[in-house]
């Protein structure tokens, strides 16, 4: 069988004598096409320029985010305080550490009245620059009680930095990407994140197997990367950018033109002028807890149950669902482009709910070949997860109001954040105190199971309950 280059269409005036047979050939030009797919120019015209931009400003980011990801400090905690402090302390703080990206969501709503109104580029910039600072200063705690809480200060105070980032983009990046094109747009920004993040975190677990201390260099190089982040997102323009402006100061949102909703205020008030949403966060909230229960229990498994390096730690709780999320976000992405987010969550969901039964059968087994299987089964599930979370709330949201459903949205996270995972970590500390051992990880794992099984029906409850519009064709904001 014959192909021509770029499909069965005719390029460059004459067939391949390229046979399919070639062992070679499918690898090359999937590689390629990956590869392709990521230039400037397979993006549409009008977003090249920001999207050249912000994969830039993506990549050298994604230096700084590493040093500050919920896995790998929980890690770096647990292993490196481990001797110094109280193991039920230093779980209680592994569980604050790994819930730290979602508790820190909980202040959205201050972003959104702080970026209502005002240019969004100068305040992220803004907010980029907090969190390199923040990240150099990690080099200075020291393997011990204090430095431990230093430690955990520093991460929360930069995960609230970017937690303003992540509220405030969303914005950004309606106005300046096509609806159609946006979920595959934004795979793209999440495909090099997760890569960067999920190499320079098994670098970083290669460095400290071999020098403890290794973190002193690291944490500043990761800061001074992310400078360059702060450098080039300055260069980003918005499109229509007055007009959005203009838009946000004329908007009536709680009966006083040109006011931001303010407060913890902003959420009661979008869940009750919207029920559809207020159905979609419940179960987002139901699901999420389990995801936030089960994480602590994985990084702390790591080391009680099964007594692993930091390098062995790192590929279960970051590097394998990191590296696999690329394969899974372009297929989910596909499927966000066409779907309402409440149809795609009915299905998306239950990726979670495997992953998170394969854990569980891994501590009732104690196999830890099977934690790294369910760690694959996990990117599946964070490869649509990252889409979503970046672009759901906007098949809901009026476009004055994208802030505002975003806001709603990370902050109920952030609260159950504050929650699910010192339940699941203090269980932990009571059922292995009272003799389960390391079993009483596989307990706590087997409660997150239920909360994920509930939520994934939830979903799909919901999925029934609005077909009538679904299948009508939703009337979706560009």
């Amino acid at each position: 069988m014959h192909i021509r280059p770029g499909g069965p269409g005719r390029a460059g005036g004459r067939p391949s004598t390229v046979h399919w047979a070639d062992p070679l050939v499918i690898p090359a030009r999937l590689i390629r096409r990956a590869f392709v797919s990521f230039h400037p120019g397979a993006m549409p015209v009008l977003a090249r320029g920001s999207y050249r931009i912000e994969a830039a400003t993506v990549f050298f980011f994604a230096v700084t985010l590493a040093a500050i990801e919920g896995s790998f400090v929980g890690v770096f905690a647990k292993r490196s305080f481990s001797d110094e402090v109280d193991p039920v302390h230093l779980n209680l703080v592994v569980a604050l550490l790994t819930a730290a990206p979602e508790i820190a969501n909980i202040v959205s709503f201050v972003w959104v009245a702080v970026a209502h109104g005002r240019p969004k580029v100068p305040l992220v910039n803004t907010l980029q620059v907090v969190t390199v600072l923040l990240v150099g200063a990690l080099a200075l705690v020291n393997r011990d009680g204090v430095g431990l809480i230093l430690f955990a200060s520093l991460i929360v105070l930069a995960r609230l930095a970017w937690s303003g980032i992540i509220t405030i983009r969303p914005t950004i990046w309606r106005a300046n990407y096509p609806r159609t094109e946006r979920a595959r747009i934004i795979g793209k920004y999440s495909t090099i994140q997760v890569l960067v993040v999920a190499l320079v975190g098994l670098g970083l677990g290669a460095a400290l197997d071999a020098d403890r201390d290794s973190y002193r260099w690291f944490f500043p190089a990761a800061a001074c990367v992310g400078i360059l982040a702060a450098l080039a997102t300055a260069r980003l323009r918005v499109r229509g950018h007055r007009a959005l402006l203009r838009a946000e100061h004329a908007d009536d949102v709680d009966g006083k033109a040109g006011s931001p909703w303010r407060g913890p205020g902003l959420v009661f008030r979008v869940l009750r002028r919207d029920r559809w949403f207020a159905r979609f966060m419940l179960w987002m909230f139901v699901l999420g807890f389990g995801n936030i229960m089960l994480t602590p229990m994985v990084v702390i498994a790591t080391q009680d149950a099964f007594r692993l390096g930091y390098v062995q730690s790192l590929t279960i709780t970051t590097a394998i669902p990191m590296l696999l999320m690329p394969i899974t976000i372009p297929l989910w992405a596909r499927f966000l482009d066409r779907a309402h987010v409440v149809k795609f969550r009915s299905v998306h969901s239950w990726s979670f709910t495997l992953a998170t039964g394969i854990f569980m059968l891994a501590l009732l087994l104690h196999a830890p070949w099977l934690m790294y299987a369910g760690s694959a089964l996990l990117a599946v599930g964070f490869g649509g997860g990252t889409l979503a979370w970046n672009l759901g709330h906007n098949d809901f949201a009026p476009p004055a109001q994208t802030s505002q459903y975003m806001a709603t949205h990370v902050t109920l996270n952030g609260v159950r954040a504050l929650v699910a995972p010192f339940v699941s970590v203090t269980l932990y500390n009571l059922l292995y105190s009272a003799g389960l051992g390391t079993a009483a990880a596989a307990w706590v794992v087997a409660l997150s199971l239920v909360f994920c099984i509930v939520g994934s029906l939830g979903f799909v409850w919901l999925r029934r309950d609005m077909a009538h519009m679904l299948e009508g064709g939703v009337k979706r904001t560009p």
